[in-house]
């Protein structure tokens, strides 16, 4: 008999009530859940609710449990460079008063965020489990602004020039836009990903996509969070020439900081390939604590 079949099996539902666009942090999570003979809900009526759940996975600190215990996953990396937002009265209040748990990406992020006073656990990025490169034959770029209006480089960038440079994939925010191609595809064809803010840059970073930051002369890279710190592994402008020599950087050197990026996906996200077995594993842990 296996020890995946001595487990207890558990009910876990996801809250995906508030953005459609959290079913893809939790996808691969309900996928190894399901695998394990255990009960996997991705649940997006606000009202639902289970009470013989035994967790609730929330990525997003307003989403409220449907049954069990509730479990923060953050729904991207943080990436506001004055990190105000995440250490704000009413964020820290309305995950406490939701979460009993917190499941995070890596070390650095455990010790970034221990002073939400829940338990955290190390588990990666699930989402990113099953990535893989693709190769077109054409030189695509990936440019996803953030949807912030003080932070967002969608009015300054020149599109037309971007576009005469190479296959163009637009992606804005998926709460405020609707993309015609999925992220994680666009990611897997991306020779370059631009971006100012938005986490799709970490990603990429840990995807070892060369990456390109364009920055706010407010906020700049500077900074001693994980997500400024990570900046270092990507090319920051803060105008269209410099841009362009960027890409052409890049299309001629797609090896270029590649050091960086290899250093820091590893501090950004731990177990990769592997998270969604890590996730399940501590919610099998976390169970069996309860009885």
């Amino acid at each position: 008999m296996s020890i995946e079949s001595l487990t207890e099996k558990i009910k876990v539902v996801f809250n995906c009530s508030i953005f459609e666009f959290h079913k893809d942090y939790c996808y691969n999570i309900s996928d190894e859940l399901i695998r394990r003979g255990h009960t996997s809900i991705i649940e997006e009526d606000p009202r639902a609710f289970y009470s013989d759940a035994d967790f609730t996975i929330q990525p997003d600190e307003a989403c409220l449990r449907m049954g069990g215990s509730g479990i923060w996953i953050n729904h991207a990396f943080p990436f506001i460079p004055q990190n105000e937002f995440y250490t704000s009265p009413g964020f820290v209040e309305e995950l406490n008063k939701n979460s009993d748990y917190i499941l995070t990406f890596s070390e650095e992020w455990v010790e970034n965020q221990k002073h939400y006073g829940l338990p955290i656990f190390n588990v990666g990025m699930p989402k990113l489990d099953n990535f893989k490169r693709i190769k077109t034959g054409s030189f695509n770029i990936l440019y996803a602004p953030t949807w912030n209006e003080e932070l967002t480089s969608s009015k300054l960038i020149d599109i037309n020039m971007l576009e005469s440079k190479c296959n163009l994939i637009y992606r804005g925010h998926p709460a405020f836009n609707n993309s015609e191609i999925p992220l994680m595809e666009a990611l897997s064809i991306a020779d370059v990903v631009i971006t100012d803010y938005s986490s799709v840059g970490l990603e990429s970073i840990v995807l070892d996509i060369p990456t390109i930051f364009y920055i706010n002369e407010r906020y700049g890279s500077n900074g001693e969070h994980i997500s400024n710190k990570a900046m270092e592994a990507g090319i920051c402008v803060n105008n269209n020439e410099s841009l362009g020599i960027a890409i052409e950087t890049y299309r001629n050197n797609p090896g270029f900081l590649s050091i960086e990026r290899n250093r820091y996906s590893k501090i950004l996200a731990d177990h990769q390939g592997e998270s969604s077995i890590y996730f399940v594993d501590t919610l099998e842990k976390i169970k069996s604590k309860m009885k």
